[in-house]
């Protein structure tokens, strides 16, 4: 099978996975606090990323030279791990998804203004017909108005720089993938420097009481190791940051930014069809899932068919030709001259 569709069949089982998480994160979330599951997955899935890593990349020390890129990439992915999971728990997950019309768009204009990846025809309909299979899930059917409050358009802010800061992720990440770094020990590296992000994230937020109850404090601690917490918290450790973010990572290797943020479209059809299937009293698939489905679909056809999103092959190594000796050469000359030695000898 050629490279680029098994990056797209990595960037498709990843996002099954992340799919399988929303539908385990819309229940966690109401009882928990963000911050605090969101530091539980870290301390979770540091070890296991590092000790992957270890065993099938053996990069077992923190990289000298390109230790300041690490930093930036494990900000990038603590900041806006954070965003989704305060953007979601102010609004909700319908309206996450919604943001999710527009992420592949935005990693189009990111790239294109970071001059490393050109904006192509196929990137602008694969993004336009993502956006509209979201939006056809989202707004179609839905009853009653949703009220404008301050928190609430705090949590689309959020949400929406969730969107800016996938794209970065995957700018940055390319450059260590596709450098002399593996893609299980620039995912760990990262998950190390995210860590101290949660870390941060949730002791300002037991100090300032800004949730309730404070990750930190007896009753947010009690809630993350109840049955439903731990689930969601192995789930997004093991599988959703380990194997999920490591697909992603390999993918990165040969696609590019706005393609990869392009299966975040693909989780909402998905996560209906899970959520049909896990609970189909609760949940419903019917025609408006069909062609958000469809119309899904067709973006990452148009998007596998784009040859612009591509990683460069490497150059063939040929070798040179023999070089055909020459009276003047020095090469001749030396021969010449050991001839001349060894018969006077």
């Amino acid at each position: 099978m050629d490279v680029p569709w098994r990056a797209h069949l990595m960037l498709l089982a990843a996002a099954a996975i992340y799919s399988g998480y929303n539908v385990l994160l819309a229940d966690t979330l109401s009882s928990v606090s963000a911050t605090g599951l969101s530091l539980f997955r870290e301390i979770v899935a540091v070890p296991a990323l590092l000790a992957w890593a270890w065993h099938a990349e053996y990069e077992k020390k923190w990289p000298d030279n390109d230790w300041r890129r690490f930093v930036i990439l494990g900000t990038i992915l603590g900041a806006f791990q954070l965003c989704f999971a305060v953007g979601v728990a102010l609004t909700d997950a319908a309206t996450a998804a919604i943001f999710q019309c527009v992420e592949p768009t935005t990693a189009a204009i990111v790239g294109a203004l970071a001059g490393s990846e050109p904006c192509s025809v196929h990137k602008v309909t694969s993004a336009a017909l993502a956006g509209a299979g979201v939006a056809v899930l989202q707004f179609n059917f839905k009853s009653g108005a949703v009220a404008t409050t301050t928190s609430r358009l705090f949590g689309c802010a959020l949400l929406w720089s969730q969107g800016l800061g996938i794209a970065a992720y995957c700018l940055v990440q390319k450059s260590l993938v596709r450098g002399r770094h593996g893609p299980v020990t620039v995912t760990a590296y990262a998950y190390v420097v995210s860590l101290g992000i949660m870390t941060a994230a949730a002791t300002t937020s037991s100090l300032a009481g800004l949730e309730s109850p404070a990750p930190f404090s007896r009753p947010g601690v009690a809630q993350l190791v109840e049955p439903k917490a731990l689930l969601a918290v192995a789930y997004a450790a093991l599988l959703a940051s380990v194997l999920g973010y490591t697909l992603r990572a390999r993918a990165n290797k040969h696609l590019d930014a706005a393609t990869l943020v392009l299966y975040n479209a693909v989780q909402p059809p998905l996560t209906a069809l899970f959520s049909f299937f896990l609970a189909p009293r609760r949940a419903s698939y019917g025609l408006p899932e069909v062609i958000s489905t469809l119309l899904v679909v067709a973006a990452v056809a148009i998007a596998a068919s784009d040859t612009h999103n591509q990683a460069p092959k490497p150059p063939t190594c040929v070798a040179d030709p023999p070089q055909q000796l020459r009276p003047d050469s020095a090469s001749t000359a030396s021969l010449l001259h050991a001839v001349e030695t060894t018969t006077t000898n």
